[in-house]
């Protein structure tokens, strides 16, 4: 009788265990496809809004839990970067994503936006060391870094499926050099294209 008992007790285990499971997996399935372009710089996010030279960036993101009410929206997602700096870094972010809206009665959201994720930098051109007294050829695979970012933004819906963005967001990475330069600012300016997938 304990035994069977016991049996029984695993099997209600194993089932509760799956069904939370699978109720966690479906709060967190994709609600949102985003899909960016950016001019990424480097420089202080109250300065001059576009500069040049042109530094591309895309993101690739998602949104796993959406809670909207009349007016107000919150989104939790992922979201994946590259840009490329010139002469300087090519980089690769993953960010943990929240945005909060605002949306207008014709239709139009202003939307803040904060991340915090991880940013791996890999030099662009050559790489040397000093060894011996000279500089030799040399390989990087990358420096790891934190980054956050923070940031302003427009969405206004296409459809009930597509919405356009704009998006002006700031970022602070650290570490970035020695302790005269602790964290470097970057900003990013673009234009993207939500896709709202079905619940």
């Amino acid at each position: 009788m304990f035994l069977f008992n016991t049996r029984r007790l695993r099997y209600a285990l194993l089932l509760a265990v799956t069904l939370i499971a699978t109720e966690s997996v479906a709060q967190f399935s994709p609600k949102t496809l985003r899909v960016a372009v950016y001019n990424e710089a480097f420089g202080v996010p109250w300065g001059p809004i576009t500069k040049l030279p042109i530094h591309p960036a895309v993101s690739l993101g998602t949104d796993f839990r959406v809670r909207s009410g009349k007016h107000w929206q919150k989104a939790l997602g992922l979201d994946l970067y590259y840009y490329y700096q010139r002469s300087f870094e090519h980089t690769l972010m993953l960010d943990v994503a929240y945005r909060l809206g605002y949306r207008f009665n014709f239709g139009l959201q202003a939307n803040f936006h904060t991340a915090l994720g991880y940013k791996h930098a890999i030099l662009a051109g050559k790489k040397y060391s000093l060894k011996d007294g000279e500089y030799q050829p040399t390989s990087h695979f990358g420096k790891a870094q934190a980054n956050l970012k923070v940031g302003l933004g427009l969405e206004y819906p296409l459809s009930k499926r597509y919405s356009i963005t704009a998006d002006y967001k700031a970022m602070a990475v650290a570490p970035f050099g020695d302790r005269l330069l602790p964290f470097s600012a970057n900003t990013f300016l673009g234009v993207g294209l939500n896709i709202h997938l079905k619940p």
